[in-house]
């Protein structure tokens, strides 16, 4: 017995030491991998010292007597800071993330590598002009001695059990790449989707369900578009789908799709500027927030550079300094948007049509394709993905000259897809060059110039002017292309390049000085006609936006943050009514008690908002969904059995309009609906709105804010649920939504907010969601991210420095 306690006693303590041991490795490792904030390191690539300025946000400031080195000190605090993300941004792109996640990623991987991203990412590194390479070359110098000079590999990987891969040039050109497919269709399927809809239904039920126009318009040149009249005959055709009119019934409908209530949110952004003349310092005024999917780390990262701006031979005095503060994007090595004194910029998502789908005409074996000079072969390209714990799977590539087959439409038919992001204009570094625009003029030209995902951009300067053009390359589009896929085997069809510079939209100074953008058509005529329409959204939030810019005379930075923060429901203020008009009704109310509490409900809320204790707004919005859903679930059904690929997400940003018309106007030739009557369907879709909302609670509980609680997370914690609380941002009920200047879903929002006049840059405003580091146990991890939940004004500049780190030439 003796001998057997000292056993157990013996492998006990060495137990104990094998945990100790093992935890004081891990901690070492995950401890090893907090940046650098402090002292001297030599840095191979820098051409002079440079400095790197924390402040207690962990807000960067790098020093440096040039712009390479500016780039190297860039490339250094990314990587320390945010190299996982990075590496994300770059094998995204590339079609790689099966090689880190395993076969999880393998499909998305397949339909990304149809694009070649990493071959094109060769290309337009080695033709760039010389001085935008050197500054890629600099910035990825940085990056891999920012890499090398952590004591352990970035956490993520240990807990994948993988070791990081050194940056390389065409590494930054890949991050760019995954902001198209962010930002724009890399498979087509919004025009593939119109495409299905204009085959199979007539001409006017589909120029119905397609609006180019309604009265949500708020376009800053005042341009209209009228919305399609109501379809007269019988809609859709019975021949065109197997319909069955009897025993169907939506009641059952909240049940089939648990994120139904999830809030119509795109890619996009709001923007908004005022000129000199409205300013309270004579100099204009810009805001933005952009609207992408949140998580950690936050997409930008805060900086601001300081450097020279002279020739070699001129001096340097003080006033040639640059000094250019915004938002980076990891992986890149300039400010995308923010303030240099001069100018300030910012971009919403331009929702242009860029891209378009071909429709082929092969001959019998789909061996070759028609084009203008007869047929020809497709090319083929072999693909190796590999997947991390298991052997590497071979995918080929077919491509046409105009750009990869991305599939088969309805009939069959072989399509393929001519997109920007193919073409050598889609990536360069001239963007770069706004960090040290004088004014709009100078802003304008840069915008020309520059390859990025297209993006509506404003400019203000100190000089009180204001202007809007697109930034980023817009195809010259000859012939009947469109919204739908076409023919381009005779050559009628066809890009014939690039808008020039003279030929880009563009508007300064407006009359009202005023100007703004929301991801909507934001001009007519012309300059419309030179953009396209890849998928405009409801003008809703621009309108109101719009309208809260009228509403003052004078502005200052906190009124212009105010207009952003603004979550009062105009969109949904008509369905208030009409629920209480047109559904409780007073017999429909006399028939069942439980309607009395919900007409008083919507009586007693007149001014109705997206606060985070509103039970009303939550009623009325999820009354409109249910109601959407209900309408088209029988054509959305029907439409996706002839074609897999159709995808109503892509065309439900306008479907308000149709919508509307329908439930007023209650068309009996409308064969769709799904119950025996319209009364029957708004009576069913608030009864299960309610049962929704009721849940293990009483209706007086269920808030908006309860609905909309933030749910913020590192890519790893769903797969590690024991990290949560370690990695992910605390939950928090927020306010805002997806038809409204404070657009804000559980993980999706505004990735930033910014208010800066050029010239009065102590006044700017700044916050963001997040926080700058990646490292959980950085000092200022989170830090920063209740100013965002709670929309307060934090300072666009760095605060004081807490932290220098000075890097040293060899």
């Amino acid at each position: 017995m003796k001998k057997l306690k000292k056993v157990l006693t013996g492998s006990l303590l060495i137990s104990l030491l094998v945990i100790a041991t093992a935890s004081t490795w891990l901690y070492s490792k995950i401890d090893g991998a907090l940046p650098v904030l402090n002292g001297e390191k030599t840095v191979f690539g820098l051409k002079k010292s440079a400095i790197i300025e924390r402040d207690k946000q962990g807000i960067v400031t790098i020093k440096a007597q040039n712009r390479s080195d500016i780039a190297v000190a860039l490339g250094f605090v990314h990587a320390q800071e945010r190299f996982f993300q990075m590496d994300l941004l770059r094998r995204n792109s590339a079609g790689e993330l099966a090689s880190l996640f395993g076969i999880r990623a393998l499909d998305y991987d397949k339909s990304i590598r149809k694009h070649r991203f990493r071959e094109r990412a060769r290309a337009i590194a080695a033709q760039l002009p010389r001085q935008e390479l050197e500054l890629i070359k600099a910035y990825t110098r940085g990056v891999n001695q920012g890499l090398k000079y952590l004591n352990s590999s970035p956490f993520e990987y240990l807990l994948l059990q993988q070791e990081p891969v050194q940056w390389s040039e065409e590494d930054t050109i890949l991050t760019v790449f995954s902001m198209y497919i962010d930002l724009q269709y890399h498979d087509g399927r919004r025009e593939r989707t119109l495409g299905l809809m204009k085959a199979v239904l007539s001409g006017d039920v589909y120029a119905f369900l397609d609006p180019k126009g309604s009265i949500w318009d708020a376009a800053i040149d005042g341009s209209q578009f009228s919305q399609a009249p109501m379809p007269t005959d019988a809609w859709p055709a019975a021949s065109s789908f197997n319909i069955d009119n009897k025993n169907r019934n939506n009641t059952k409908l909240a049940n089939l799709n648990k994120d139904k209530y999830q809030g119509d949110h795109l890619p996009g952004s709001n923007s908004w500027a005022i000129s000199g003349a409205l300013s309270t310092t004579g100099s204009a005024v810009i805001a933005n927030d952009m609207h992408l999917g949140l998580r950690i780390p936050n997409t930008w990262f805060r900086a601001s550079f300081e450097y020279p701006a002279t020739t070699p031979d001129r001096s340097i005095t003080a006033k040639d300094l640059i000094k250019v503060t915004g938002a980076t994007l990891p992986g890149t090595p300039n400010i995308v948007i923010g303030s240099n004194g001069n100018i300030a910029w910012g971009f919403t998502n331009s929702y242009g049509d860029y891209s378009d789908v071909i429709l082929l005409t092969t001959n019998p074996d789909n061996s070759q394709y028609l084009t203008p000079s007869g047929y020809q072969n497709f090319t083929t390209h072999k693909q190796i993905i590999a997947v991390k714990g298991q052997k590497a799977q071979e995918i080929t590539v077919t491509e046409t000259i105009w750009g990869p087959v991305i599939g088969k439409n309805h009939q069959g038919k072989l399509l393929a897809y001519r997109w920007v992001a193919h073409d050598k204009e889609a990536i360069n570094l001239v963007a770069t060059e706004l960090e040290q625009a004088q004014n709009v003029s100078e802003a304008f030209n840069i915008a020309a110039r520059s390859g990025i995902p297209s993006q509506n951009m404003l400019i203000a300067d100190k000089h009180g002017d204001i202007g809007w053009t697109i930034i980023g390359p817009i195809p010259n589009k000859n012939g009947m292309i469109g919204e739908t896929p076409k023919s381009w085997a005779s050559g009628e069809n066809s890009w014939q390049g690039y808008l020039s510079s003279a030929q880009y939209p563009k508007i300064i100074n407006p009359e009202n000085h005023r100007l703004w953008t929301a991801n909507s058509r934001v001009v007519g005529g012309d300059m419309y006609k030179k953009l396209g329409n890849g998928g405009y959204a409801l003008g809703a939030r621009s309108k109101q936006v719009r309208n809260n810019l009228f509403a003052l005379k004078e502005f200052d930075e906190q009124s212009l943050l105010n207009i952003g923060l603004d979550d009062e429901a105009i969109f949904l203020q008509r369905w208030q009514q009409f629920i209480l008009d047109d559904v409780l009704t007073k017999s429909v109310v006399a028939k069942d008690k439980s309607f009395k509490q919900i007409k008083k409900l919507l009586e007693s809320a007149p001014k109705l908002r997206a606060s985070v204790d509103s039970v009303s707004y939550r009623l009325v919005r999820n009354f409109r969904i249910n109601i959407r859903d209900s309408v088209f679930l029988e054509l959305n059904k029907s439409l996706n059995k002839i074609d897999e690929a159709f995808n109503f997400k892509s065309i439900r940003h306008q479907i308000e309009v149709p919508l509307w018309q329908l439930i007023n106007e209650q068309p009996e030739n409308f064969m769709m609906l799904g119950e025996s009557s319209w009364q029957d369907l708004f009576i069913k879709a608030l009864e299960v709105t309610i049962a929704d909302m009721t849940v293990n609670q009483t209706l007086d509980t269920a808030t908006w804010g309860q609905q909309n609680s933030s749910v913020i997370k590192h890519p790893l914690s769903s797969a590690l649920p024991f990290l949560n609380h370690w990695l992910d941002m605390p939950s928090k009920a927020l306010a805002g939504d997806s038809y409204m200047p404070r657009v804000q879903g559980k993980s999706f929002g505004a990735s930033e907010r910014m208010v800066v006049s050029p010239g009065y840059e102590k006044n700017g405003i700044f916050h963001m969601p997040t926080s700058q580091s990646g490292h959980p146990w950085s000092p200022y991890y989170g830090m920063g991210h209740s100013d965002w939940e709670n929309g307060i004004a934090s300072s666009f500049l760095p605060g004081k420095t807490l932290y220098k780190l000075t890097l040293l030439s060899y």
